[in-house]
């Protein structure tokens, strides 16, 4: 009879790592509660495809580049009350990054336009979207180093990979020209 080691080594080789992970907890639940053949197979399976949306979600908050983790659910709507939480909630059912829409959080600065975008964007990560934050001047320099290298197609290409493109700060700091021309070409792209 094959060793525990032995099976999750093979599903190691397989890349399913969440089973090789976890075999043997699952393989002493499956023997404790007498499942089928079936039903073992099915458990592993459901195992691996939740170990699998753990880890892209994982790596897709890492590439949002999130200054800082903030949750909608840690939103104070009773201190601003120019938005409201049905406004909010209304957004997430992302309609508005099928649709290729914008949304725009406008304001002076410290009334939680980041925090609301922020949370949008965790929200959208874990439905499955590739969200990338950053701020107005972060992307306006990278652009206009991309345009020097004579890549600026590349990394406008790069950026659209992702579903939703958060982008704080906009308006705070004056844009060159040439800046203003490289975001027009992102947004046209």
């Amino acid at each position: 009879m094959p060793s525990i080691e032995t099976v999750a080594n093979k599903y190691n080789s397989l890349r399913f790592n969440g089973i090789a992970n976890s075999l043997e907890e699952l393989v002493s639940m499956a023997e404790a509660n007498e499942m089928s053949h079936l039903a073992f197979a099915e458990m592993l399976a459901d195992h691996e495809l939740a170990s699998r949306n753990k880890n892209r979600i994982a790596l897709n908050l890492k590439r949002a580049s999130f200054p800082v983790i903030k949750r909608l659910e840690e939103f104070d709507y009773r201190w601003q009350t120019t938005i409201t939480k049905r406004q909010i909630n209304a957004l997430l059912d992302f309609s508005f990054i099928d649709n290729r829409e914008n949304v725009i959080f406008i304001g002076p600065p410290g009334v939680g336009k980041t925090h609301l975008a922020s949370g949008i964007g965790l929200k959208a990560v874990e439905a499955g979207y590739k969200v990338l934050f950053t701020t107005a001047i972060s992307l306006i320099e990278s652009l206009e180093l991309a345009e020097l290298r004579g890549e600026l197609k590349k990394r406008i290409n790069s950026i659209l990979k992702f579903d939703l493109l958060i982008l704080d700060e906009l308006g705070y700091l004056p844009m060159n020209k040439r800046g203003m021309y490289n975001i027009f070409q992102l947004i046209n792209a």
